[in-house]
């Protein structure tokens, strides 16, 4: 039998499809001339069933005349495997290709099982090495597509996708033994929205970022002109390549800051944020704090961002590793939106065009209703049960006070209670958390006594917190069965943080997949993900019945995991990000 066969012309295409709608199970694999979908062409869509040669599909010649011809084969029945899914269905929307039905991640299967012994390296090559014990080039990979193929393409591409069937019988034996089926389907799931997320993008207005760009500018040399009198003024030095600035002391060197400050009589041992939290009203650490602020804004993102807003779509297309973290959370990149800070002035640059709204939900307080479900903690759960606020209700308990008393400040305190020592801080920790984290002062003496009380209140955290010091478990999982293997350096607050982390992210990830189907067919796109908020943008028109979608979508996607404690999403419509 022939390994693989090209399909260039519009009558073999009908040939071929029969064979590939009976499959129960095909391969699928695209070459392209680039990685970016909107600039860069698909050139091949390589298939591969079992017992019959790869069908290759030649796009350039194909294309778009086979559109509904692949689209109906990608959307049979059939389970379709993929490796980095995510890369292969944004190229196909680029044509128009539709797909749907179960997918077959090779490579988020094997991240799910790194820590079961899996390999590091997730990459194709790497997995057939390890799980098939093969050798697999990829030294065409990065050849040029573009132009006429040769033989040498054509085997490398149809090998890619071949070798997909004999992989995922592998791994599917890994994921049944290490019990991370229901994990993989979430995973398999969820990849359809990533892709979608990342085609689509998020409208940045360029004006308004402009804009705000000149104002941190302007507090970046306002505040380094403030520091003049400790650090020094400027002078002008000839140096080899022309003049240039010099200052007494430099303002970005730790050292030479740690030093003005005590000379300045700011008592501190290194410039921390921590450190200096105590000298906040000083005017040498205001216009310090000030000039980094604007620092780290500019060079993170101001300037940077709008090199990234694509040429042809006018968006920018943020890349997410939807397994991104030890825990299970995703991360971000290329531009990292997850980092953008939450004040109004960088939110609202992320907006819509005319005639479209975004939608915007978040979990409330989702880590600590994993919490009360892990820990079965009765007084939590009743409490989440009877929509208590949690954090009034912790400020009753440590205070002693009644919950109808409890100030704004005092409800401030419980929030660093509560999120402090569940995850396993001390009272010197927790009095550095506090003020750091929510501008809560606490004495040593408070701490230590909220501490105490705290853990009388929920004994069910208690319990959970006393069997990991006693166990300390090897091994964990989040509800939904993800796992987690420690190393011999994990400490108490990674196995206490661990489950809880990864539970929260399981429960998004879950709404992401559910959405996805949702909103196949509508004018509406997910645009941005944060931890536990989902943005949606959509049709202004729509926007209402949008909101009360996505905020059922969550809290059900919740509700599969955590059985006794209600799950809630708070939902807004806005017109920009900073409308939440």
């Amino acid at each position: 039998m022939e390994k693989w066969i090209l399909i260039d012309k519009m009558d073999q295409v009908k040939e071929v499809s029969e064979k590939l709608l009976q499959a129960k199970v095909m391969a699928v694999d695209t070459e392209t001339t680039g990685l970016n979908p909107h600039i860069s062409k698909l050139r091949l869509i390589q298939i591969a069933v079992e017992g019959s040669a790869t069908v290759i599909f030649d796009c350039f010649k194909l294309l778009p005349e086979a559109v509904k011809e692949i689209s109906d084969i990608l959307t049979s029945p059939a389970i379709k495997i993929f490796q980095n899914a995510k890369f292969d269905l944004k190229f196909l929307r680029s044509e128009n290709i539709q797909v749907s039905g179960w997918i077959f991640d090779t490579m988020l299967a094997a991240k799910l099982l790194k820590t079961s012994g899996g390999p590091q390296s997730v990459g194709l090559a790497s997995l057939v090495s390890f799980y098939l014990n093969q050798t697999l080039s990829k030294e065409q990979q990065k050849s040029d597509f573009s132009s006429k193929l040769t033989m040498e393409q054509l085997n490398y591409a149809a090998k890619d996708a071949e070798i997909l069937l004999d992989l995922r019988l592998r791994l599917l034996d890994e994921i049944k033994k290490n019990q991370l089926i229901e994990v993989a389907r979430l995973e398999f799931a969820c990849v359809y929205a990533i892709a979608s997320m990342e085609y689509d993008g998020i409208y940045l207005d360029k004006k308004k970022w402009l804009i705000l760009s000149e104002e941190t500018q302007q507090m970046k040399e306002k505040a380094l002109s403030q520091l003049y009198p400790f650090i020094g003024y400027p002078t002008v030095q000839l140096g080899l390549f022309g003049n240039h600035k010099a200052y007494g002391s430099n303002v970005n060197s730790n050292k030479q800051v740690l030093k003005m400050l005590n000379e300045n009589g700011i008592s501190v041992k290194n410039t921390s944020k921590q450190s200096l939290s105590h000298f906040v009203q000083h005017p040498i650490v205001v216009s310090l704090m000030k000039y980094r602020y604007a620092s780290k804004a500019l060079s993170s993102f101001l300037h940077t961002i709008p090199n990234q807003i694509n040429i042809n779509t006018g968006r920018l297309h943020p890349q997410y590793s939807q397994i991104g973290a030890w825990s299970g959370r995703m991360s971000c990149g290329r531009p990292n939106i997850q980092q953008i800070p939450r004040g109004k002035a960088f939110r609202q640059c992320f907006a819509t065009l005319p005639g479209r709204k975004l939608v915007i939900a978040d979990y409330s307080q989702i880590e600590l209703r994993v919490i009360a479900q892990i820990s079965g903690d009765q007084r939590m759960i009743v409490a989440y049960n009877n929509g208590d606020d949690l954090h009034k209700l912790t400020a009753s308990l440590v205070l002693q006070k009644k919950t109808s008393l409890i100030t704004k400040k005092e409800r401030q305190a419980a929030k660093a209670v509560n999120f402090g020592l569940v995850f396993g801080m001390g009272a010197a920790g927790l009095q550095a958390y506090a003020e750091e984290t929510y501008g809560v002062k606490m004495s040593s003496s408070e701490a230590v006594l909220f501490k105490e009380r705290f853990f009388m209140a929920y004994k069910g955290v208690e319990t959970w917190h006393k069997e990991l010091q006693k166990n300390k478990p090897g091994i964990s999982r989040t509800l939904a069965g993800r796992k987690h293997t420690y190393n011999r350096e994990s400490g108490l607050s990674i196995r206490y943080n661990t489950p809880v982390q990864g539970t929260a992210a399981d429960i998004l990830k879950n709404a992401l997949g559910m959405l996805y189907v949702k909103l196949k067919d509508s004018n509406t796109s997910i645009v941005a993900v944060v931890h536990d908020e989902i943005v949606l943008e959509c049709d202004q028109a729509e926007a209402q019945e949008t909101s009360l979608l996505l905020r059922k979508t969550m809290e059900e996607a919740g509700a599969r995991y955590l059985k006794d404690v209600p799950v809630v999403a708070e939902a807004s419509i806005a017109d920009s990000w900073a409308g939440k």
